[in-house]
C-alpha cells in the first residue's frame, strides 16, 4: 500500500485516493506543453522494495514466462519477503555458487550491479535498473570488452522477475 494507507482507515479508501492522485497528476503531466522535467534520482543506502503491483482481478489475457497482467504463483520479486536487492542476492548467491559474485553500485543510476567471476575472469555483469532509466554506459562497456551483460528491470509493470526466469536467463548468459 502506498502513502495514503497511513491516512485512511480502509485499504479501499486509500486505493481510491491513490488512484485519484495518479489521475490528477497524470493529467497535469500531460498538459505541461511537452516540457521535459528531469528529476534527480533519490539515492538510498538500502534499496527500498519495489512497489508491489496492485492486485488485479484475474484476466484472460496471455502471460509469458515471467510477464503478464496476473502475478504468477511462483516466487518473484514482488511476493518475496524483502527488498528487490535481497531477492536478487538470494537467487544469485544460492543458485550460482561456483561463481564469485560481487555487488557494486552503478555510478550514474545508484542501482546494484553484480559481477560474476570464475577462474579470475569476469563471466557476466548483471545490472538492476528502473524502467525510467536510459543508462547505457555499462552495457556498452561490457560489449566493447566482450563480457556478457544482462539487465533486470525492477519496476516494469507486468514483469515479475520470477525466480525461474532469473535463474534461467542468468544461466543462459553464463553459458556463452
Amino acid at each position: 500500500m502506498g502513502l495514503f494507507s497511513k491516512f485512511f482507515q480502509s485499504a479501499n479508501d486509500a486505493e481510491k485516493a491513490e488512484k485519484m492522485m495518479r489521475d490528477l497528476f497524470g493529467g497535469a503531466k500531460n498538459n505541461n506543453n511537452n516540457q521535459n522535467v528531469q528529476q534527480q534520482p533519490v539515492r538510498q543506502s538500502t534499496p527500498a522494495p519495489a512497489p508491489a503491483p496492485q492486485q488485479r482481478p484475474a484476466s484472460n489475457s496471455p502471460s509469458g514466462f515471467s510477464w503478464g497482467e496476473d502475478m504468477p504463483d511462483e516466487e518473484n520479486q514482488y511476493n518475496f519477503n524483502g527488498t528487490y536487492k535481497q531477492y536478487f542476492d538470494s537467487i544469485f548467491l544460492t543458485e550460482f555458487r561456483d561463481y564469485q559474485i560481487m555487488c557494486d553500485t552503478a555510478k550514474y543510476t545508484g542501482m546494484p550491479v553484480y559481477t560474476f567471476v570464475k577462474n579470475g575472469r569476469r563471466a557476466l555483469v548483471v545490472e538492476l535498473m528502473k524502467s525510467s532509466s536510459n543508462a547505457r554506459k555499462l552495457r556498452n562497456d561490457c560489449k566493447k570488452s566482450g563480457i556478457p551483460y544482462l539487465r533486470y528491470y525492477i519496476d516494469y509493470d507486468g514483469w515479475w522477475n520470477t525466480k525461474k526466469y532469473v535463474i534461467t536467463r542468468t544461466r543462459n548468459a553464463l553459458a556463452f
